[in-house]
């Protein structure tokens, strides 16, 4: 799989009212990455891209065996969307800073897994950079 991946997928409203997207196919084997631990026990792999044309940064989850991107109220508000529409997604891996930090916040409105994925990349958040200095 090429670095950048391409989609149509239904927005859904999912678990604890979370609106998201279903990924179709597995980030680790498509782009070779492990993920990065996100918030307590939650791991994703850090995306950019676009949805309907508009810019997003965010992550790709994993939850009950399937892949998410989880979209919020102001992303469906610039892209012009709602629950029940498709949405043409394109993505692409990246080990930004400023997605990472951005990433963290988005993942704390999901479920988190019983156990945190032992092989997930630690990141530092940029606060906790500077007090390494």
């Amino acid at each position: 799989m090429a670095d950048k991946a391409e989609f149509e997928a239904e927005l859904i409203l999912g678990h604890k009212g979370v609106t998201a997207v279903i990924v179709p196919f597995d980030p680790e084997e498509g782009w070779s990455r492990k993920p990065v631990r996100l918030a307590q026990r939650r791991h994703g792999w850090l995306v950019t891209g676009t949805v309907n044309r508009v810019r997003f940064d965010g992550y790709i989850g994993e939850r009950w065996g399937r892949f998410f991107i989880t979209i919020d109220p102001e992303l469906m508000t610039a892209a012009g969307v709602a629950v029940g529409d498709k949405l043409k997604v394109v993505v692409q891996p990246t080990n930004s800073q400023k997605v990472y930090e951005r990433a963290l916040e988005q993942s704390k409105v999901t479920t988190q897994p019983t156990k945190a994925r032992a092989d997930a990349t630690v990141m530092k958040t940029s606060a906790s950079r500077k007090l390494d200095e």
